[in-house]
């Protein structure tokens, strides 16, 4: 009899060490540094500038994602700011928390309410080879008619 109970038990052990192991039931996972690789802008759903990690503004800006659902982002290998995020097969979203302050008076907030969806983009294998954060806006051309600007921030896993 002994011997039933203490087989049970491990196997109920063994369920409970796999079911506590932290495993996805995503096949994504953020996990790691991502850095901000490329801008491709389009007007009117047509392409028509592409800009390289050589003429960006932020040269170096990395997106560092940690197990804990948080991670921050480096400009030029300072810490900048910090963020937290959600993540399932189709991307991950990311909520930028305040940074907090020198001055302690004052008060960091994280308002997570919204965040910036970022979407995958997975290769022919289905291995994933990009995060892409779309923006898109109204904007006047030079003619002074209304066009259809979008911008894709791509970001790429190191």
């Amino acid at each position: 009899m002994k011997k039933y109970v203490c087989c049970l038990l491990s196997i109920i052990i063994l369920f409970s060490i796999t079911a506590m192991s932290g495993c996805s039931d995503f096949s994504f996972n953020p996990l790691g540094t991502w850095e901000y690789y490329e801008e491709i802008y389009y007007i009117d759903g047509e392409e028509v500038e592409r800009v390289g990690q050589e003429d960006m503004m932020y040269k170096s800006m990395k997106y560092i994602f940690e197990k804990s659902g948080t991670g921050y982002i480096t400009v030029s290998d300072s810490r900048t700011l910090d963020f937290t995020y959600d993540y399932n097969d189709k991307g991950v979203t990311v909520y930028v928390n305040t940074p907090k302050t020198s001055d302690s008076s004052k008060e960091s907030s994280d308002d997570t309410s919204t965040g910036t969806k970022y979407r995958l983009y997975n290769d022919e294998k289905n291995n994933l080879t990009e995060l892409i954060r779309t923006e898109e806006y109204k904007a006047d051309d030079d003619n002074g008619e209304e066009v259809t600007v979008k911008v894709e921030h791509i970001f790429v896993k190191l």
